[in-house]
């Protein structure tokens, strides 16, 4: 099979290019490579997304923006692959518009309208070794991290492994459709305990927005894990490296 992988410099990306065989890269530095692929692709898993304005709306250079997140989408799309596989967010959900939130929505509807076979993957906060820094990450790395969240803040997470192994029967079984990739909402408070860290709280209370896994689940139960047994899974992972 001939795979693209997108946004392979970290993240989920760099993981799954790491572990999906017979797969090629795709980020930033060979980005204008796109108008020289003369050949299709089997699958493309675009998974690259610019940080910019991601968690605020003050977007510095828009056209960079529109151009790294919706018009790749879109010359992606135009290599008419056989299979398209979207890395989405489950902040298409929140009720508080946000430029983050409308431009996954954009690029789910540029996917769902120009391709037939297509998976979208609508995706909790996620764990892994090339993970991007975060409050998880404090509280794993500092001694004494100050967090801007309160203990009560709510999250649900979920392991790059994990999505790769759905990656990779989504490719094997031609899974098609739209799915939410998530797990239980744990509060802060007891990730903190979960991890033995100690840090002083803030004052903002988050809590993610209401995600519900039970397709992927009817499709195989070993995604059916608690965000509780994801971190316990997560900190073996790291600790037997």
């Amino acid at each position: 099979m001939k795979i693209l992988i997108t946004g392979t410099t970290s993240g989920l990306g760099k993981y799954l290019y790491e572990n999906i065989p017979n797969s090629r890269a795709l980020n930033r530095d060979n980005a204008d490579d796109i108008s020289n692929y003369n050949s299709t692709f089997d699958v493309i898993i675009h998974n690259a997304f610019s940080p910019q304005g991601a968690n605020k709306n003050n977007i510095q250079d828009y056209y960079k923006y529109v151009n790294d997140n919706l018009l790749i989408t879109k010359k992606l799309v135009d290599l008419k692959p056989k299979k398209f596989i979207y890395i989405s967010s489950g902040d298409v959900y929140r009720d508080e518009f946000s430029v983050y939130k409308y431009t996954k929505l954009f690029a789910e509807s540029i996917i769902e309208n120009e391709l037939d076979n297509y998976c979208v993957l609508r995706c909790a906060a996620m764990l892994g070794k090339y993970m991007r820094p975060n409050t998880f990450t404090k509280i794993l790395k500092e001694k004494n991290p100050v967090l801007t969240l309160s203990k009560n803040s709510k999250f649900n997470y979920i392991l790059h492994s994990d999505i790769c192994d759905f990656i990779l029967e989504v490719m094997k079984k031609d899974i098609k459709g739209n799915f939410d990739f998530s797990s239980s909402v744990i509060t802060l408070e007891k990730v903190v305990e979960l991890l033995k860290g100690n840090p002083k709280y803030g004052n903002y209370t988050y809590i993610g927005p209401p995600m519900d896994n039970s397709s992927i689940v009817k499709l195989n139960k070993k995604f059916d894990k608690s965000s509780e047994q994801v971190i316990n899974k997560f900190i073996n992972q790291i600790t037997n490296v």
